[in-house]
């Protein structure tokens, strides 16, 4: 039988009754993959589909039934102004995380510096940065050879020279004072947090520390008081309840000039301090 927008529109509102949300990523996942023009959408919906379109469509449908994030069906997450690639071996790019990336920008370092972008995953954060500062020299670390991989991807998309993946354990690879500043969104959910049901789709290792979510955050700070340099900078996104132990943290390894920033909510969710 031949099949098209109508057909496919009624069987999602049939299937996705209280989540009107599918039914705009279905309209931008036609604009994306299927190429279609807002005259396609709107004013040809008996418009028959071909056999691959009709593919694409049930592929779409399956993986929304699936609780799949759109971005990982279309493989791309916007961030900073730009356009990642993403799959399920790394985290979809939230918005609060350009919070990281506009406090490197704005805040007026030297023009030339050395960061790391320690636990790249899709090296959004590292690669917006040295996009951003040309005369920065950029580094992204991670653990998962699948997510270099997939920020490998976004680094020749970008053809960026001055950002670089390297295979690390947090900070174990770098050499003592090498650095400048360290900007990290490393896993801080608590492996009993309610909220990580909505994100079974993501790599859970990327998501979730032991120690109420500290501990990756507690072995960075411990591994940077040995690579920083004197009067540098370590940044972390943390868990918006998570600001308090964090500056702890930064107290016990003998950090100075502690501060926190607060997220579009009004979260504390970015906190600094110079070492």
């Amino acid at each position: 039988m031949s099949k098209n927008l109508s057909h496919f529109q009624n069987i999602i509102d049939k299937a996705f009754l209280a989540e009107s949300n599918v039914k705009n990523e279905f309209i931008f996942y036609l604009k994306e993959k299927l190429k279609f023009k807002d005259d396609d959408i709107y004013l040809n919906k008996e418009k028959i589909f071909t056999d691959s379109e009709v593919n694409l469509v049930n592929d779409f449908i399956q993986k929304k039934k699936a609780g799949i994030p759109l971005d990982y069906i279309i493989n791309s997450s916007n961030f900073y102004e730009e356009e990642f690639y993403v799959d399920q071996r790394v985290l979809i790019p939230r918005p609060e995380t350009e919070l990281l990336v506009d406090f490197v920008n704005n805040y007026g370092f030297p023009k030339k510096i050395k960061i790391l972008d320690a636990g790249t995953g899709s090296g959004c954060i590292g690669i917006s940065i040295a996009l951003k500062n040309p005369n920065y020299e950029v580094y992204g670390s991670d653990y998962s050879i699948d997510a270099l991989n997939v920020a490998n991807l976004n680094k020749a998309s970008f053809k960026i020279k001055n950002f670089s993946l390297i295979q690390s354990d947090w900070l174990s690879c770098f050499g003592e004072g090498s650095l400048d500043v360290i900007v990290s969104n490393p896993p801080y959910i608590k492996e009993d947090d309610k909220h990580l049901h909505s994100l079974m789709h993501e790599p859970y290792e990327a998501l979730v520390a032991p120690d109420d979510g500290l501990a990756d955050i507690k072995t960075i700070t411990e591994q940077s008081t040995s690579i920083l340099k004197r009067g540098g900078v370590l940044i972390y996104e943390h868990g918006y309840k998570q600001s308090d132990k964090v500056h702890e943290n930064f107290n016990n390894f003998g950090f100075s000039n502690i501060e926190s920033l607060k997220d579009y909510q009004g979260h504390e969710r970015i906190t600094y301090a110079f070492y």
